[in-house]
This record gives C-alpha cells, sequence and structure tokens, in this order.
C-alpha cells in the first residue's frame, strides 16, 4: 500500500489558491469548513437564495455562484454523483468555460468521471480525494485534532504540480492525520461498480426474496424484517469495526479445511486478504480504534 507522506505536505502551496467548493451538502461543507479552518480560502458556489447557502453563510464562508466561484478559484471541488443539487447539475461547462491552465479539480467519487463523463481542458489538472466516512464524520475528526483517511488520485498531471497541491489539499482537509491512500481513479471506479453491482444490487433482491418467503410462510412482517435487516445490520457493524474474526476467528473462518481447530497464529497466517486489508484500513480510522 503506497500512502501520501505526511512530511511532504507543503501548506504554503495553498497560500496563494483559493478554492471553489460546488454545493453546500454534507461533503461539499465537509471540505469547505476543514479547509477554511486550516487557514484555506474557500469560495462556495450554489445560489445564493437556496436554503444550502444561507447554511454556509451562517458558517461565515462567502457565498457566490457557480460561475463566478470557479472563476475565483483555481481550485475545484466537483461534487459526486447523486449529490448534485439543482445548482450544481451543469458541472461540465463551468470546468469548461471557467478554469484556466494550472488550475486543478478535485472529484469527491470515481464515477463522476467514468459514469458521468467529467472532462477538464488540455491544460488544467484533474486528482480524486474520496474520504472515509460521510461528511458529518469527516468534519468531527477533524474538528476532534484527528482525521478521516481518504482515497487519493492524480488523473491528469499537466501542471507538474498535482501531486504536490493534492498532498497539501488532504493534509487541510485533515487526512494526513491517519492517512491517505493512492490509487487511480479507474481503480475506484471498478471497486465502486464492484461492491454495487455484485454486493449491493444482490443483497437488496436477496432480502427482498427472503422477506416475501417469510411473508408467505405466515411470519409477522416486523419479525422478518429484524431477522433479515436488523440482524444484517448488527453483523455488518461488527465486521466493519472488528473483521470477520470477530465472528470467526482470525482468518474469518472457525475451523480449517480439514475441520481442524488452528492457532490463532495459524489462523492468522491462513487469513484471507480481504481480512488483511480491513486489519490495514481500521488501524488508519481513528473512530474505530
Amino acid at each position: 500500500m503506497t500512502t501520501l507522506d505526511p512530511d511532504s505536505a507543503d501548506l504554503t502551496l495553498l497560500q496563494d489558491r483559493q478554492v471553489a467548493v460546488l454545493g453546500f451538502d454534507a461533503v461539499g461543507a465537509a471540505h469547505a469548513l476543514n479547509l477554511r479552518d486550516s487557514g484555506v480560502d474557500v469560495w462556495v458556489g450554489i445560489d445564493p437564495e437556496s436554503r444550502l447557502a444561507a447554511r454556509a453563510e451562517i458558517e461565515g464562508l462567502p457565498v457566490v455562484l457557480p460561475a463566478e466561484a470557479v472563476s475565483r478559484c483555481d481550485i475545484v471541488l466537483v461534487p459526486g454523483p447523486g449529490r448534485m443539487d439543482q445548482e450544481r447539475a451543469s458541472v461540465q461547462p463551468l470546468v469548461d468555460e471557467h478554469t484556466e491552465p494550472g488550475d486543478l479539480v478535485i472529484v469527491t467519487s470515481a464515477a463522476t468521471v467514468r459514469e458521468d463523463g467529467l472532462t477538464v481542458p488540455e491544460e488544467v489538472d484533474l486528482a480524486l480525494l474520496r474520504t472515509l466516512g460521510d461528511g458529518e464524520r469527516v468534519r468531527e475528526e477533524y474538528l476532534d485534532g484527528r482525521g478521516s483517511p481518504a482515497l487519493v488520485a492524480v488523473e491528469h498531471d499537466r501542471s507538474g504540480a498535482a501531486w504536490a497541491t493534492l498532498t497539501a489539499y488532504a493534509a487541510a482537509m485533515g487526512s494526513l492525520r491517519s492517512g491517505a491512500i493512492v490509487t487511480t481513479i479507474e481503480h475506484e471506479a471498478v471497486a465502486m461498480a464492484a461492491a454495487r453491482d455484485r454486493i449491493h444490487a444482490p443483497l437488496q433482491e436477496a432480502l427482498e426474496s427472503a422477506y416475501d418467503e417469510l411473508a408467505s410462510s405466515g411470519v409477522e412482517p416486523e419479525v422478518a424484517y429484524v431477522a433479515l435487516v436488523h440482524e444484517l445490520k448488527a453483523h455488518v457493524d461488527q465486521i466493519y469495526s472488528a473483521g470477520f474474526a470477530s465472528h470467526h476467528g482470525p482468518s474469518g473462518q472457525a475451523t480449517g479445511s480439514d475441520g481442524a481447530v488452528r492457532s490463532r497464529r495459524e489462523a492468522a497466517a491462513g487469513a484471507h486478504p480481504l481480512e488483511r486489508a480491513g486489519r490495514t484500513v481500521r488501524e488508519m480510522t481513528s473512530w474505530l480504534r
């Protein structure tokens, strides 16, 4: 695993730069407020008459229309899929018409590039910073002096300074306090698509099918829900915080293939790579330590 080096973060790279945060949902707010508290100049690009604009103004952040925000700034944070409110519905024209050579566009999800098709002009840099945890968690960790880990990638480094700027941005967000894992936009997109197609969608189908079977056999709907959804969350929460070993021993399996109970050292050595990767990520995630 490759991570950004906290010692290489140079926040002075952000002193003469301004960041446009498009929108003010929970993720956008976390970026804007963390950056602001780290001494970075931030402009929120959103309709000044909107409800979210009022929330940003209460926090003391300057609010302007998205086009003006992008024109003023040389770093632009673009919202991820599913977070695009009406004010952010036309990001591509903003990027095309109002960014300049040397600017950096940062997305919070690879799907913005791979699925929504966002592109940047020829001399503009493009990067990814996806924090682990929702916006509220990212903000809470920053305020508590910790930080939410992040996935980071640079798609286009046309200025030659994209990595240095992204590292400084990640430090200002608080992510380098816990760690920023270096990846690529392609890898993040492939992984998230696999999770959606092979885990999330089939899981919903399995839950609905099992519920229908239980209900048709006379089981009370509430009892079916508890068994299928409530218990699932309890198991997933335990795996999320402590790994599969929390249920099945250090390797995620109670016994070996021959049925014999193994020692903890033998089980750990034979753990599936998923379990070992989980331990690494949990060590970076302060709220699970």
